[in-house]
């Protein structure tokens, strides 16, 4: 493992008591170990393991050690202290509390207590996927989570960011991959012109043309759009649904009913489209041509109203 010692954890979360038994987190580490590897890739994970055993270790080895251990000792410590809000015996559950001293927390209070550690631990993996994109280690470049998206028109989340906010998120970036994949595929290529596509897929964001800045938008969009349609709500970056909450009336604190976030789906959905219809015009280089009315042809075995 790549956490060792409760004063390790101490360091790196700020809320864990150094004279905790150790023992009781190992599972969680562990477990919360895995889910990290699995999204940055397990060569990079190997290779950060491989630092935190070197004694000899160079200071720039020692801060991926340290990027990559403190979402894991964030996660670990969050899903203890869920599990011990009651203490297991063999003669039940338990609530122990003293009850001279102590308080019992509000159900909210929990709630904004684990929502404060969530937040804590995405922007602690946002921070380490940027180092690792910034870096460009041989076993981050070669992780599947990194060439897939570089196969995509949008290749990073601050791209991402450009387009749809979602914060700079690299590990909502990551999360919305398939759905790029997805829209890419299914609507912009096809809307572009396979033929050509290749031409739009080598340019960059650092170099735009507004063909390139319409095909990213539409995708961007309807990848979001489709998230939100099939209830990924954890992929929804949480300032879009407080903002979008906020503007309807509600106060900011209430989460967003599964109506609103249908509801904004599809707006976005709708919005994705008159984009693509505006990567078409810059692909034709000239404005495009509406017809209001439909163009019917007594050839045709249908009538158009």
């Amino acid at each position: 493992m790549i956490l060792q010692t409760t004063k390790e954890i101490r360091e790196l979360t700020g809320n864990y008591f150094a004279n905790n038994d150790f023992g009781k987190i190992v599972g969680e580490i562990e477990m919360a170990t895995e889910e990290l590897a699995e999204l940055i890739g397990q060569e990079v994970y190997k290779q950060a393991e491989g630092y935190y055993q070197n004694n000899s270790a160079t200071d720039e080895e020692k801060e991926l050690v340290r990027k990559v251990q403190r979402p894991i000792a964030i996660m670990a410590t969050l899903r203890m202290y869920q599990k011990n809000d009651l203490s297991h015996e063999d003669d039940g559950r338990k609530f122990k509390i003293d009850s001279n001293s102590e308080k019992l927390p509000w159900e909210w209070q929990l709630d904004r207590d684990d929502a404060r550690h969530l937040e804590d631990y995405y922007k602690s993996v946002d921070v380490l996927i940027r180092y690792l994109n910034k870096k460009g280690s041989e076993q981050w470049t070669k992780s599947r989570a990194y060439k897939e998206s570089q196969k995509l028109l949008i290749r990073n989340g601050q791209e991402f960011d450009t387009y749809f906010p979602i914060e700079k998120s690299e590990r909502t970036y990551l999360m919305l991959v398939p759905y790029i994949k997805e829209v890419q595929m299914l609507h912009t290529k096809r809307a572009y012109g396979p033929d050509k596509w290749d031409e739009l897929l080598s340019e960059t964001a650092e170099e735009e043309t507004e063909v390139h800045y319409a095909a990213c938008k539409a995708t961007a969009l309807m990848a979001m759009s489709l998230a939100m349609a099939r209830m990924q709500l954890k992929v929804v970056p949480a300032g879009v649904v407080r903002s979008y909450v906020a503007e309807s009336g509600a106060m900011a604190s209430e989460p967003a009913t599964m109506a609103d976030i249908k509801l904004l789906a599809d707006w976005i959905k709708d919005d994705a489209m008159g984009w693509l219809d505006e990567m078409k015009r810059a692909r034709d280089g000239g404005d495009r041509i509406y017809k209001m009315l439909p163009e019917n042809d007594k050839r045709n075995k249908f009538v158009r109203l």
